[in-house]
């Protein structure tokens, strides 16, 4: 509803910004929801311009809010048209018993369809005002021009409304769980495993989860820019590709993104003939003790990522806003990354040891 009808602003968002060859988009995470223009410097201010309002003066039309409702629907029926996500989902319902992360972002069907207008209306106001919101301004404006803008647009507006803050917390998962799914006809059978893993909250667990994640995995984008988040193919160059190399599995993904509170790390493998023995293979690859070399291998690669996202201004303003959100500091997520690439072996270990206690595999065939 927030791409809809905004007061104050003559026009659509996507006719403005488009009309001076910027660019837009939003998206919506466990923890946040984030709005981005990608504006040339001389049409900064209208960007500036559409977010102040749009956090205040959102129409909500009902007649839009009908058609957005279809849209979100339709979104919803793609998602669960998806086995992956299924499994995923299937796998946070198991992982918590109360938390909001066993949940999807999206939602649940049956609220999807009953939630009102008014009711979205009242959301809107009770948590879209300044103290929740995080405005993150990169290239080409100087920080005292971003200032002056920000108080332009921003300083009239109220604090009106209540915190979105909250406490990390955690609930469920107490040790290793196994279910077994029928998969439909004609699709590929697969192995969902996924274990729980520090949010931000935990900043010395979440420096050892990056590395192990680059040990593992092998590589991963630390922001996402404008586009959507899905699981990645791992490279021939991690651990889990071994999998395929030894015929386990015909193809591996895994999939992470850094989130307040605890969150789950997920791996799938497709066409498994033998889940017995791809658990068992899964979990002696995360135990093995990392060589030097493994380890200067993985350090290279989290410094290369972390160079290619501060490269970006779109990543790289995702990376502090994130920072700011979910640790109160801008640079905070930085150092993290940095400070990763010196956990040793040791470490490695003991993290791994730790992780393996608590997961879940779903057999899907």
């Amino acid at each position: 509803m927030l791409f809809r009808r905004i007061e104050g602003i003559k026009g659509s968002v996507d006719e403005l910004i488009e009309g001076v060859g910027g660019y837009f988009n939003g998206f919506t995470n466990y923890d946040y929801t984030a709005y981005v223009e990608v504006l040339p410097t001389e049409y900064a201010e209208l960007g500036f311009e559409i977010e102040s309002k749009r956090m205040v003066n959102a129409a909500f039309d009902p007649s839009e809010f009908e058609l957005e409702r279809k849209i979100v629907l339709s979104e919803f029926d793609m998602n669960e048209n998806d086995p992956d996500f299924r499994l995923m989902y299937r796998a946070s319902m198991i992982a918590w018993d109360t938390h909001p992360y066993r949940y999807s972002v999206i939602g649940l069907r049956d609220d999807l369809n009953r939630v009102s207008r008014d009711e979205l209306f009242r959301y809107y106001r009770r948590y879209y005002n300044p103290d929740n919101a995080v405005l993150v301004v990169v290239g080409g404006l100087s920080e005292d021009k971003a200032t002056e803008l920000a108080n332009r647009h921003f300083g009239n507006i109220g604090s009106s409304g209540e915190s979105g803050a909250v406490k990390p917390w955690d609930d469920g998962l107490q040790g290793k769980v196994r279910v077994e799914l029928k998969a439909s006809s004609g699709e590929i059978p697969r192995l969902l495993i996924t274990f729980k893993v520090p949010g931000t909250h935990d900043i010395d667990g979440l420096r050892r989860l990056i590395l192990m994640d680059f040990v593992v995995s092998g590589d991963r984008a630390f922001a996402y820019g404008l586009t959507s988040r899905e699981p990645m193919a791992v490279p021939r160059s991690s651990r889990l590709y071994r999998l395929v190399e030894e015929g386990l599995g015909d193809a591996v993904y895994s999939y992470y993104e850094v989130t307040y509170m605890n969150n789950l790390y997920s791996i799938i493998i497709y066409n498994v003939k033998d889940p017995d023995r791809v658990i068992a293979r899964i979990g002696e690859l995360i135990m093995e003790r990392p060589s030097e070399d493994e380890l200067s291998f993985a350090r290279e690669r989290i410094r290369a990522r972390l160079a290619f996202s501060m490269d970006s201004p779109s990543k790289l303003g995702q990376i502090y806003g994130l920072s700011q959100l979910l640790m109160n500091d801008p640079g905070r997520l930085i150092s993290i990354i940095e400070d990763a690439t010196k956990v040793g072996t040791t470490e490695y270990v003991d993290f791994v040891d730790k992780l393996l206690d608590r997961s879940i595999s779903i057999i899907y065939r």
